[in-house]
């Protein structure tokens, strides 16, 4: 499960592959709070993102994260706080995620790093392992609960 860039996925927390990333109750009005939810043989479209280049190349690429369903965008609402799907312009920052990949035990893993620097890393809260599990823009530390899969869809 690997990030080729631009295109659609089903991103996957590192340290529980049996879960995604899911804008949580498939909601189709702006905020809907991100979390994980169980894995199935084919994800529904509020666990399928849009990664969508929007500056820069390389390891300084800028993409906006876009929920297929509602087509609102990732978002690290504020520090160290739960990650939602608002209304927002793509050009503001907390819209904006930088990717970059490195190795976890064999297995090449990706941190997702918001553009405002202390907004962080997508990370799943407490390290859970269960569905329902809050997603945060949390401060960066590269943890397990900070890597993920992109599974292209």
């Amino acid at each position: 499960m690997v990030f080729n860039g631009v295109g659609t996925y089903e991103i996957v927390p590192y340290q529980a592959p049996t879960l995604n990333l899911n804008a949580w109750d498939g909601l189709l009005t702006p905020g809907a709070v991100v979390r994980t939810y169980a894995r199935g043989d084919t994800p529904s479209d509020n666990a399928k993102w849009q990664v969508a280049l929007v500056a820069g190349s390389g390891d300084s690429a800028e993409y906006l994260i876009i929920n297929v369903r509602s087509g609102f965008f990732l978002t690290a609402t504020g520090d160290n706080k739960i990650v939602s799907t608002p209304q927002i312009s793509p050009t503001d920052q907390s819209a904006r995620w930088t990717i970059k990949a490195s190795t976890t035990s064999g297995y090449q893993v990706f941190t997702i790093n918001n553009k405002i620097s202390s907004r962080g890393q997508l990370s799943v809260k407490d390290f859970s392992t269960q569905s329902g599990a809050d997603i945060l823009s949390a401060t960066t530390k590269n943890e397990d609960n900070q890597k993920w899969y992109f599974d292209p869809k």
